[in-house]
Order: C-alpha cells, then sequence, then structure tokens
C-alpha cells in the first residue's frame, strides 16, 4: 500500500488487487521514523484511473473476438492490476509518539519510504484500554479478547442501539450482569419481560447473580403507598398522565392538605372519601373521583402493605431489580415510571441509597419528554446513570446523543437512523455511516470513552443465560 492523499481527518491509499483485504474497522499502522499514524479503515473503492471507462468499454466490445488476449510486449498483466487497484478510505485517529496515541500533533509520514501495515491487536487494546480495573468482557475482534471498564460507565450516559434482532439484549445483559456482579445496583425497566430470566442459565441451572436477581411485578410483589408517593409525584401523575387540568390539580392539593391534616395519614381510600363528601363543583368532583378511582383500578397502590423499595435498593451487596412491565397497560406503566424516578430521585438527595443505573428500554413508549433533560443532566449528578437501549434511534432526543460518553452501535441501514446518530459528538459521522450500514448480526461498533475515544467493531459474545425475549415463531414452532 502507498498513500494517496490526506483531506482533513481521511487519509485514501492505494493498494494492489492481491493484497491481503481488509475489514471495516481495521486499523492501519503507517510508520515513518520514529512515529506511525494510527488509521481506521472505514471503506474500499476502485481507484479512479485515467481513461478506465474507455478501457472496460472496449474490453466490453472486444470480448468475443480472439485479439482480445493480444498482448505482444507482455504488460498486459500489469495494465490489469492498475486498473483493479484499490483506494482504501480510512479516518485518522491520531499520531503515536513514544507509545501514546496523541491528537494535537501535526505531522504525516512519507508517501514513499512510510511502511504501511496492519496494527496488530496487542497494539490497539493497549491504546483503547483505560486506567479501571473491574473489567468486562464484551468479546472479540481482530482475534483477540476485548474488555471494557465497568468505571468507565459509571457516572456516564451510555446508548445501545440497532435494528431488530442484532444483539442489543445481548450486549445489556452482559453489561448490566457484570455491574451486579462488581456490587453496583442496576434498575430496568423491561416492557417486553427480557429479563426475567437472568437468575438461569441456557442449560436451567442457577446464575452467576441468581442471588441478586430480583423480579418486582406491579400489583403482585410491588405496590406503593400514596404517603410513600408523596405529593409531588401524585400531582405528577394526575398532571402528565391524566391529563388533569390545572384547576382541579390545585383543588387535589387543598384536600391533600385536609385530609393530611385532618385524619394525620394520607390514603387512597381517605382521598377518594374526602372528594366524594368536600364541597367543590360538580365536575371538578367527577374528574378528581374518576382520576383516583383510576389509580385504585391499577393495583400499585396499596396503602396497607406497601413494598419498602429503599430496603431492596439497600442490600448492600448491588443487583439487577427488574420493574416487570411486560403485563402492565400502557397508562400503568407511565404512572409505575413516574413513581420510580421520582422515587430514586428523593432517596439519592437524602443520601439513603448509593448511586445506580437505570436501564431503559424503548423509554419513549413510557418516559414523557420532560424526563429526557432531567435523565441526561439533573439526575445523572444525584446518582442516577441511564442506560437508553432502543432500535428507534430518532425516539431519543438529538441532545442525548450529543452528550453520550458510551455508545454501542448496532447494524443500521436505514438513511435517517444513520444521519441521526451520526449527530453524536464523539465520532465523525462518516465513520457512523459507512460501518454501521454493513455490521454483520451480533457486532457493534463502540464508540466513546468506554474505548478511550478509539471506534471499535466487536462481535458480542454469546450469552449464558437465559435469554427470554426472543421472536416467538409459528412455523419455528412446528418443525422443532
Amino acid at each position: 500500500m502507498k498513500i494517496l492523499s490526506k483531506s482533513g481527518d481521511t487519509i485514501e491509499l492505494l493498494a494492489s488487487p492481491d493484497e491481503e483485504p481488509l475489514i471495516r474497522g481495521d486499523y492501519i499502522l503507517i510508520t515513518d521514523g520514529g512515529k506511525s499514524l494510527l488509521a481506521q479503515v472505514i471503506d474500499a473503492e476502485y481507484a479512479d484511473v485515467p481513461g478506465i471507462l474507455e478501457d472496460v468499454l472496449r474490453e466490453l466490445a472486444s470480448e468475443q473476438l480472439s485479439m482480445r488476449n493480444f498482448d505482444p510486449y507482455g504488460v498486459g498483466s500489469i495494465l490489469l492490476d492498475v486498473k483493479d487497484s484499490r483506494r482504501i478510505i480510512a479516518k485518522l485517529r491520531g499520531v503515536i509518539v513514544d507509545g501514546v496515541l496523541r491528537n494535537d500533533v501535526i505531522w504525516l509520514p512519507s508517501r514513499f519510504s512510510s511502511r504501511i501495515e496492519r496494527a496488530s491487536p496487542e497494539l490497539i487494546f493497549k491504546l483503547m484500554r483505560t486506567c479501571g480495573r473491574r473489567r468486562i468482557i464484551i468479546g472479540e475482534c481482530m482475534s483477540g479478547v476485548v474488555s471494557v471498564s465497568a468505571e468507565d460507565l459509571d457516572g456516564r450516559l451510555t446508548i445501545i442501539t440497532g435494528k431488530k434482532e442484532t444483539g442489543k439484549s445481548y450486549l445489556t445483559k452482559i453489561l448490566i450482569t457484570s455491574l451486579a456482579e462488581y456490587g453496583a445496583t442496576v434498575v430496568v425497566f423491561d416492557i417486553n419481560g427480557e429479563y426475567l430470566g437472568l437468575s438461569e442459565t441456557i442449560n436451567g441451572t442457577a446464575s452467576r447473580i441468581a442471588d441478586k436477581h430480583i423480579i418486582l411485578s406491579p400489583g403482585e410483589n410491588f405496590r406503593v403507598s400514596v404517603k410513600d408517593a408523596g405529593l409531588k409525584t401524585m400531582t405528577d401523575i394526575l398532571q402528565h398522565i391524566f391529563a388533569t387540568p390545572a384547576t382541579t390539580i390545585r383543588e387535589f392539593i387543598r384536600i391533600w392538605s385536609l385530609v393530611e391534616k385532618n385524619e394525620g395519614e394520607i390514603t387512597l381510600r381517605g382521598l377518594i372519601s374526602a372528594v366524594g363528601r368536600m364541597p367543590m363543583h360538580e365536575s371538578v368532583r367527577e374528574a378528581l373521583m374518576s382520576r383516583l378511582l383510576s389509580l385504585s383500578e391499577t393495583g400499585f397502590f396499596d396503602d396497607d402493605n406497601p413494598t419498602e423499595i429503599k430496603e431492596i435498593l439497600n442490600s448492600g451487596r448491588g443487583g439487577v431489580i427488574v420493574i416487570d412491565l411486560s403485563r402492565s397497560i400502557h397508562q400503568t406503566k407511565k404512572i409505575i415510571v413516574e413513581y420510580m424516578l421520582s422515587k430514586l430521585s428523593s432517596l439519592l438527595r437524602e443520601g439513603a441509597i448509593e448511586p445506580l443505573f437505570l436501564v431503559a428500554e424503548e423509554a419513549h413508549l413510557y418516559l414523557r419528554e420532560t424526563y429526557w433533560d432531567d435523565l441526561v443532566t439533573r439526575m445523572r449528578h444525584i446518582g442516577i446513570f441511564p442506560i437508553f437501549v432502543t432500535n428507534q434511534p430518532d425516539s431519543i432526543p438529538e441532545t442525548v446523543y450529543r452528550q453520550a460518553d458510551n455508545i454501542f452501535l448496532f447494524n443500521f441501514t436505514n438513511e435517517s437512523d444513520l444521519n441521526y446518530i451520526s449527530k453524536a459528538s464523539r465520532i465523525d459521522s462518516e465513520t457512523v455511516r459507512r460501518i454501521a450500514r454493513m455490521l454483520p448480526p451480533r457486532h457493534c461498533l463502540i464508540i466513546g470513552r468506554i474505548v478511550n475515544d478509539l471506534p471499535v467493531v466487536v462481535r458480542v459474545k454469546e450469552v449464558e443465560l437465559k435469554t427470554m425475549g426472543e421472536t416467538r415463531l409459528l412455523f419455528g414452532s412446528r418443525r422443532a
């Protein structure tokens, strides 16, 4: 290979057709003297040779003629190699000086005397490795095992995105179970029942986190009291989920204060009773009564035997706490999420629990829009570190991508999806478009702090856990 040109952060190389083929995401090292330039391959094209169109047309027209192979001077093979030469497109990732990758050094190697070779896995792993000690094995690339640091997820905003059935849930389960093994608490909003089997392996035996896997099913082993929810959470539920008018909200606040003053304790039954007997406009009474009865019918509120979520979160040994939303209706899901986010925020502010990770899969289905900025900024500062998992990247606001610390990107072929993800600030848009479009299943492009800002394509390892959430097939079951 030889250097052809450089423009901005893009470098183009010329390669002969008999050279070893490269894979998108491979790293190449261009060495000259004591310095080396590191570049990542994103695509390959035919070299634009002058007159190539005329030559190809001439070859096409003379295919049936015997003179096609006439080569009196023996230069045909050389000309064919020139016509078949490749143009390798790569992105510069920095200059290696004394074993350290630097982005502030402006240096170009010689076009003719520099040595170009594929970077060794050992070098790439060394450059992408951060200082964290708690390693999480993700998979493999370049014939080597790839591990990331749990510390680089701590306090960070992480996004896992890709098309359906590309491996997002596999990767998510690897990350959260490893975090739980290291003593972290992970709360999962599970809308499809994909995380209910983490306590078992595919062989039916107990998994490594069997004693740290807790499933909370709303209306069964997960109920809360109105007093525990508090006035703010209850008014948020009435306002944002039931679209309650402001005048009705003010009346609800007045009734809450009166019940608390007269009865000393707030219960859902007490609020319903107070709404029925206290003087107010009939339209307001009807609006409040219908909404409070709807809350009662969810089965989530139980003032007699509430679940102590603080005790579950304060086990002291970490774990994966799955909030099973798979059997809840759409409105109930929003109520549960509203309560959980409010409760977690208040407990963290009080210092009652340790910081935790929050896995939100397809969050746009149950998370109101005003919570996006809260999760990315305010809640992150108090100790809630979100991991968003989605196959609809445009459902996540653009500002979230711009602030994302880590992105695990699986295959996307839709142009609008790729354009949306390419707005992430930690990588150039061309790398996203060219690599993500061609990723095979179970392969992802890792971007961000977790790989020391050195994008790496990884094949995600097999998960030994009981996966669940797989597509249920009609003909597949009959064939089995």
